[in-house]
């Protein structure tokens, strides 16, 4: 009698352990299997965020790509009929480009994302901007587009560009598509040739500093001086003739 309790008492400290080991085994595939699912989901996002990086920057590469073939047509035949399209089509892609990497940007910013990654990102915004800027440039003389293409130079450790910022976007609402502002990031020019060597054309030192008609205006620029520069820019505006009356 005593011999059978033993053996029941033996059998289920065996299986006791039994359980326990097959508890620890559960646990483990659960475990690797959590941590296969987060390496594989990690896998999945980065693609998905480098597919959609790859898919603005082909939009915009496309965009700018028909926008100089429409300038370089202009010029080959000195056709300014087609002006109207240039113009529309210019306004429209430069109001995609900020839209669209901004969310890239901003996307990239929440999922924190390695510096080096940003940095590229950020590069290809910058050189985006001042190609569009030149085009823009270019564009008003040849068509004589009543637009006042405006760079604004700023950094993140630049306490007042905040300011700056807030009236661009001010009158980018205002005047609509006649005003387009292209943001440059100058805490690139050691990352990016190009944002140096515009620096060092207009030779930025102060930030903010706005290039309006190629000229330089450092500082916060005031509502106030603001629309005063667009105006004496635009040759015709509603909102400027309306403003003067």
């Amino acid at each position: 009698m005593v011999s059978e309790k033993k053996q029941d008492k033996t059998n289920d400290q065996n299986n006791f352990r039994r359980i326990s080991k097959d508890k620890y085994i559960i646990a483990g595939v659960i475990t690797l299997l959590i941590f296969s699912l987060g390496i594989t989901l990690g896998f999945v996002l980065d693609d998905y965020r480098y597919n959609l990086i790859e898919d603005v920057n082909l939009a915009q590469e496309t965009k700018y790509l028909s926008l100089q073939m429409q300038y370089l047509y202009l010029n080959a035949f000195n056709n300014a009929d087609n002006c109207p399209i240039l113009s529309t089509t210019l306004k429209e892609a430069v109001v995609d480009l900020s839209e669209s990497l901004s969310e890239v940007v901003a996307y990239e910013e929440e999922q924190k994302v390695s510096d080096a990654r940003k940095t590229i990102i950020m590069r290809r915004y910058a050189i985006d901007n001042l190609r569009y800027w030149l085009l823009a440039l270019e564009s008003k003389k040849k068509c004589n587009l009543d637009i006042v293409p405006i760079i604004y130079f700023y950094s993140a450790d630049c306490p007042s560009c905040p300011n700056q910022g807030t009236i661009l976007t001010y009158f980018k609402k205002k005047f609509g598509e006649q005003v387009l502002v292209f943001p440059i990031n100058v805490d690139l020019k050691n990352s990016e040739p190009m944002v140096d060597i515009v620096m060092e054309q207009f030779t930025v030192k102060k930030y903010p500093t706005l290039i309006i008609d190629n000229r330089k205006f450092e500082g916060v620029v005031s509502k106030e001086q603001l629309q005063e520069q667009i105006c004496n820019s635009l040759e015709n505006s509603e909102i400027c003739l309306t403003e003067e009356n």
